[in-house]
């Protein structure tokens, strides 16, 4: 798996951790992210990329057990404490290449799932065609990305992103995987307009501390429930499930 950022390799990068734990602070919208997601997830659960552990313990609720693994040395440190009392969660830090050094050739998830991560890698479909072979029968990939090219800027470059996605890119993507989607949506209309005139016109490389509060606190809990209604068509972020074909 190829990452790149300018200055560090995602796995030493502590931007990345810097981000994260911003977005930590954000409960509005890390709930709003997790309901979207939450309908697809089962059983036993892989989590690629945990990043500080954001996810990961709603993840414990929603499954039987949950595998996390993060290349990041700054956010596995989080990752490791936050999940250390939940007794259905193991971590390691490792990334998807190295997964077969920690875990046996024929274990096989229900849920493979990836939020804001597959962003980071530049062959995508490589890395989904190694995790398909981690899929059960009929097993679900989860997968939550950043949205809409032309919104694509510093912020994105500096955190090592080499994309944002469409639904047509998506479609495509599963389809090379002869994997069926089973989900798709766009949401957080309202936000990509901020990220659009960050990356546009600000020109930013990382996310306004004052902006990110007042979108927590003020728009998410209406925008959320507008878009649970009429999904918007187009958003900061898609969400797509696709699942394995019975062979």
């Amino acid at each position: 798996m190829v990452h790149s950022t300018e200055l560090f390799s995602i796995e030493e990068d502590p931007f990345f951790m810097a981000d994260l734990q911003q977005m930590a602070k954000a409960h509005n919208y890390r709930r709003w992210q997790f309901d979207m997601v939450a309908p697809h997830v089962k059983g036993r659960i892989l989590e690629v990329g945990g990043g500080i552990g954001n996810f990961t313990p709603e993840l414990a609720k929603a499954g039987s057990s949950v595998v996390s693994i993060e290349p990041n040395a700054f956010c596995f440190k989080q990752l490791a404490e936050k999940t250390k009392p939940l007794k259905n969660v193991s971590v390691f830090n490792a990334t998807v290449e190295d997964l077969e050094k920690h875990l046996p050739a024929q274990d096989r998830f229900d849920t493979i799932i990836m939020m804001n991560v597959l962003e980071h890698i530049k062959d995508d479909e490589a890395v989904l065609r190694l995790l398909q072979q981690r899929l059960a029968r009929e097993g679900l990939l989860v997968i939550l990305v950043p949205a809409a090219q032309w919104a694509f800027g510093s912020t994105d470059q500096r955190l090592g992103h080499y994309r944002r996605y469409s639904k047509s890119y998506s479609r495509a993507l599963v389809g090379r995987l002869n994997m069926r989607m089973v989900a798709m949506r766009y949401y957080n209309f309202i936000g990509l307009w901020a990220w659009w005139f960050n990356a546009k016109i600000t020109r930013r490389e990382n996310q306004n501390d004052g902006q990110i509060h007042l979108f927590d606190k003020y728009f998410v809990p209406v925008i959320s429930r507008l878009e649970a209604v009429v999904p918007p068509p187009v958003g900061q972020s898609i969400l797509f499930v696709a699942r394995t074909t019975p062979s």
